[in-house]
């Protein structure tokens, strides 16, 4: 059984320390000085559209590929900082556990010595959701267009996800549709959450 500070995470994220160590070191550095800053901000985003634009040219990889390290960086960084990871041991931990690089474990190291109180300050301020998710429904629906030839499925799946106004307890409804590729994608998310809330249970 491993015994890093973090889970030992999904394919995606493995994934993703592949990319990282595919990059150049200067270009890694300047990538965690960016998402150090905005670790654990809420409702921020850490680049922009465009930016994510310029960092696909800049690292040669697709946008998917680049959101998933972002996240994965971020992920990190939050769990030593939930962890109160000493930086030695978060420099082991990178190498035997995560497989990183030898030079991208001490920039990351680097980055999160220099960054580490601030970002445990932005959690220890995090302010509560101010819903709660109450019950969740689904359908599927199989949608018909008429292609040049014959008709075509296009399945979808609906999801109705019921919130509760922790302030006023009136219920709220949010409904969301998912095609086959969203639908991985957003389970995908799910695993990532779930693999964090496994770490901090431990």
């Amino acid at each position: 059984m491993s015994n890093s500070i973090f889970s030992d995470g999904s394919s995606r994220i493995k994934a993703s320390i592949s990319h990282i160590n595919s990059l150049d070191d200067a270009k890694f550095k300047k990538l965690l000085q960016r998402i150090a800053e905005k670790a654990g901000r809420q409702n921020e985003t850490i680049f922009t559209l465009e930016e994510l634009n310029k960092l696909e040219n800049a690292f040669g990889l697709s946008i998917d590929d680049i959101k998933q390290m972002i996240e994965t960086i971020e992920y990190m960084f939050l769990q030593s900082a939930y962890h109160l990871v000493k930086p030695q041991i978060l420099q082991n931990d990178l190498i035997n556990e995560q497989n990183f690089d030898e030079n991208k474990a001490t920039i990351f190291v680097e980055q999160w010595s220099t960054n580490a109180k601030e970002i445990i300050e932005r959690l220890k301020t995090s302010h509560i959701a101010s819903h709660s998710l109450s019950d969740v429904r689904w359908t599927l629906d199989v949608g018909i267009s008429q292609g040049s030839k014959s008709k075509v499925k296009r399945p979808t799946a609906i999801y109705e996800f019921q919130l509760k106004n922790e302030q006023t307890q009136e219920m709220e409804k949010i409904q969301t549709e998912f095609n086959k590729e969203e639908l991985y994608t957003f389970f995908e998310k799910l695993e990532l959450i779930q693999s964090q809330l496994d770490a901090l249970m431990t």
